[in-house]
């Protein structure tokens, strides 16, 4: 399966990454970490559905069926209705307004809550989708209408794995920790890292808190200084990335965090790595992975077999 990490450490030569590099699919199965970004990066330069190389009418299938033309700004022609959306998987969405965002968080966090319903699972479901909402907000506050995000759960017997994604073709990291003007700031990763601290956030405060709020759709505003439009009600303070990351370890998940030409990996022991990216990406790209397995805080249990096959499926990749 090629996720966000396997789409942006392709060794394609620069004069290669348009149509007939980045744009080609590798694999019949892809995570949402790789349709996010795919499709972000797509919609960022204009591509259409027939602009991408699909591998075969099974994966243009699946692709209709996260709704890849709509995404694109096409006519949607799945002729399916979507049963599974909410429960199994939340489709990929354009953040480009409160509406479509609140509708987002809403439809990953009933995926979350409905596969993770169990009491076992009562921490982890709270956590994560408190999380989400903070993350889609801040795509869609930073990512000026270009950020996507998708929810996928598969199975891996005898449990399941679940992920959850953003993709964004804005400032990035670096230039909106510059933007700020935060200093020492030297490359990708340093803004990555100074990003994922807890009490760090490019989030600017230029109004008063205790004005008067508006509403989003006022026209105008009929008392100055008084009063400012509400942005966002609950989610947006900056504090996404942080808490994500303490999650992520304490549940024992995988993370893919991108920008720029840095990528922080996350692996299920909590191991931190960097990797330099051959294909930069222009804004911010986020992966999250749970095994079902793993989030109640107690690691699965591997027969000699099923080890052996892991360990293969490793040396593969």
């Amino acid at each position: 399966m090629d996720g966000l990490y396997e789409l942006l450490n392709r060794n394609i030569p620069t004069s290669n990454s348009g149509r007939d590099g980045f744009f080609d699919m590798h694999n019949s199965h892809s995570s949402p970490g790789f349709w996010t970004a795919f499709v972000a990066r797509a919609r960022s330069r204009d591509l259409h559905l027939q602009d991408l190389v699909i591998p075969n009418l099974k994966t243009l299938g699946y692709a209709k069926a996260i709704a890849i033309e709509r995404a694109l700004g096409e006519v949607d022609t799945y002729t399916y209705a979507r049963k599974r959306a909410g429960e199994n998987y939340s489709p990929l969405v354009l953040l480009e307004s409160r509406e479509q965002t609140d509708g987002a968080v809403s439809e990953i966090n009933q995926c979350i809550r409905g596969l993770f319903g169990e009491a076992e699972y009562a921490e982890f479901a709270s956590s994560i989708c408190e999380l989400v909402g903070d993350l889609l907000d801040n795509v869609w506050a930073h990512g000026k209408s270009t950020g996507f995000s998708m929810a996928q759960k598969w199975s891996d017997a005898p449990g399941f794995l679940f992920e959850f994604a953003v993709a964004d073709c804005g400032m990035g990291f670096l230039r909106e920790v510059r933007r700020v003007g935060t200093p020492n700031i030297a490359d990708d990763q340093a803004a990555i890292e100074w990003c994922i601290q807890s009490g760090n956030s490019t989030k600017k405060r230029d109004v008063d808190e205790w004005a008067q709020r508006l509403p989003t759709d006022m026209m105008g505003n009929p008392m100055g200084s008084f009063g400012h439009v509400v942005e966002s009600e609950s989610h947006h303070m900056g504090l996404g990335l942080a808490k994500l990351i303490t999650a992520v370890e304490k549940f024992h998940g995988w993370c893919w965090l991108a920008s720029g030409n840095a990528m922080l990996c996350i692996s299920p022991d909590g191991q931190r790595t960097y990797t330099n990216l051959p294909i930069p990406w222009q804004g911010v790209a986020l992966a999250c992975r749970f095994d079902s397995r793993r989030v109640t805080g107690t690691s699965p249990q591997y027969t000699e077999d099923e080890f052996e096959d892991i360990l293969a499926q490793l040396m593969r990749d």
